[in-house]
C-alpha cells in the first residue's frame, strides 16, 4: 500500500506556543492522533524553539510548522535521524528555487539552519517521540516568509533574512500554503533516499555547505574545539581539521559558535 502524502492531513491554528509541541501533544494526549503524517501549521508561534530549547523568535509573516511521522514507514533507522535537519535544509532550498528566486550564497550552515551568507532564513528542528505505539518523528521547520524584524529581538534582526527581502512577492495568493506545499513536496522525495543512504545527498549537502573552508569553533560543552571545516560526512557529521592541522575529525554534535574567527 502506497503511503499517505506528507501533505495529506494538515492542521492549521490561528495561534500556539510551538508546532512542534502541538504535535507531540497530539501523539501523546488522551486522545491521539495515531493515523501518520499530520502536519501542524501555525501562523503564529508564541514559544518557538529551535535546537538545545533556544527560542526561535517569528511573528505573522513567517512560515511555521511541523510533519509528523512513523519512520519505520519510512524505514528511516535511529542512525538516520540526526541527518534530517540536513535533508529538511535541502527541501526548504529545493522549495526555494522552485519559486524561482535564485539567491547566491544560500545554502545549510551545519547542522539546522539555512542561511543566505550569513543571516538565517530558517531554522530546522527534528526530534524523537516515544509513544506507546512506536517512536515517532518530528521535523520543524520555522521559514522567514515575510517576517518583520523591525519587532523581533536586536540579536536576531541583525543576523535574520526573508524571502520578501530576497524578491519574493509578499502579495502573491496564497504564498504561505504554496511554499508548505513545495517544501513538504521535496521531503517527500528526499526522504526516501535518506532511507537507502543515497549518497548523492551527502554530495549535495557538502555542495550547499556554508562552514566549507571556514575557521570555527565548537563549543560540546565540556570543551571547545578549534579548526578548520572541511566538509559534511555521509552520515552527517561536520568534517573539522583540527586548530594546528592534521586529520579532518568527524563532529556529530555541538553549536558552531558565531563569534567565529574569520579565515
Amino acid at each position: 500500500m502506497s503511503k499517505k502524502s506528507l501533505s495529506a492531513v494538515v492542521l492549521r491554528y490561528d495561534s500556539v506556543d510551538s508546532t512542534s509541541d502541538e504535535a507531540r501533544r497530539l501523539l501523546l494526549g488522551e486522545s491521539p492522533i495515531r493515523s501518520l503524517p499530520f502536519v501542524v501549521w501555525a501562523d503564529r508561534q508564541t514559544k518557538g524553539r529551535g535546537r538545545n530549547r533556544r527560542e526561535w523568535w517569528s511573528d505573522e509573516g513567517s512560515l511555521t510548522f511541523t510533519v509528523a511521522l512513523d519512520p519505520a514507514e519510512y524505514r528511516i533507522r535511529l542512525e538516520h535521524e540526526p541527518r534530517l535537519s540536513l535533508v529538511a535544509a535541502l527541501a526548504v532550498i529545493d522549495a526555494v528555487e522552485a519559486l524561482g528566486l535564485r539567491i547566491s550564497e544560500l545554502g545549510v550552515r551545519w547542522p539546522n539552519d539555512v542561511e543566505v551568507g550569513q543571516s538565517k532564513l530558517a531554522g530546522l528542528l527534528p526530534e524523537g517521540v516515544d509513544c506507546p505505539d512506536g517512536r515517532r518523528v518530528l521535523i520543524g521547520i520555522g521559514l522567514n516568509v515575510a517576517t518583520r524584524f523591525d519587532a523581533a529581538p536586536p540579536e536576531i534582526a541583525a543576523m535574520a533574512v526573508s524571502l520578501t527581502s530576497l524578491g519574493l512577492d509578499a502579495n502573491a495568493a496564497g504564498t504561505p500554503a504554496r511554499i508548505l506545499a513545495l517544501v513538504l513536496e521535496q521531503l517527500e522525495k528526499l526522504i526516501p533516499r535518506l532511507a537507502i543512504d543515497d549518497p548523492t545527498l551527502a554530495e549535495r549537502w557538502s555542495g550547499i555547505n556554508l562552514l566549507g573552508g571556514r575557521e570555527v569553533r565548537i563549543d560540546l560543552g565540556t570543551r571547545i574545539l578549534k579548526g578548520i571545516v572541511r566538509g559534511i560526512g555521509a552520515d552527517g557529521s561536520l568534517l573539522l581539521e583540527p586548530e594546528g592541522g592534521g586529520p579532518a575529525q568527524a563532529v556529530s554534535g555541538g553549536q558552531v559558535l558565531r563569534d567565529r574567527p574569520s579565515v
